[in-house]
């Protein structure tokens, strides 16, 4: 099986950027409304990566059909300016030990490039690998190849290597 990183898009240069909000690691709620500043012709992406893994409704609804252990909380950004408001979601992913000794860190601990040992993945499509000094959203091809025929907007898909290859 073939796995890929989940990044947001950094060539977007005008996405919407949630402020006022307390999304640290140990935020827990049903709900919440993230105040946004909708600027001329900003953009909803479909996955943000700060404050936390965000995706919009559409992006759930496929992710929810490959993985049924994500758990979700409602985020409704609002523009109290404008007027607007829109339903993302807080995505809440099984975390995998499953980087390889075969994985090349920057000296500052970062990773240059991440290898992971496929036997230590199961049979998960979608989980987060937390490195020494980051974090990363990974998807097996099923659910990569499901993404890339949609139209979602600020995804980018980066090819893992895999553990002996």
């Amino acid at each position: 099986m073939e796995y890929f990183i989940v990044r947001q898009d950094q060539s977007i240069t005008n996405p919407i950027i949630p402020f006022k909000t307390d999304l640290d690691d140990t935020f827990v709620c049903s709900s919440v409304f993230g105040e946004v500043i909708e600027k001329e012709n900003a953009v909803y992406l479909d996955y943000l990566e700060k404050p936390r893994r965000i995706v919009s409704d559409d992006l759930k609804g496929l992710l929810v059909k490959y993985e049924d252990n994500l758990e979700f909380t409602a985020i409704v950004f609002t523009d109290v300016k404008k007027g607007t408001q829109r339903v993302h979601w807080l995505m809440d992913i099984v975390k995998k030990n499953c980087i390889s000794d075969e994985t090349i860190y920057y000296p500052d601990g970062q990773i240059k490039e991440l290898v992971i040992d496929p036997k230590k993945v199961e049979l998960d499509c979608i989980f987060q690998v937390d490195g020494k000094k980051e974090s990363f959203t990974i998807v097996n091809l099923d659910v990569a190849e499901s993404m890339l025929r949609r139209p979602y907007l600020g995804i980018q898909l980066q090819r893992v290597k895999l553990q002996g290859r």
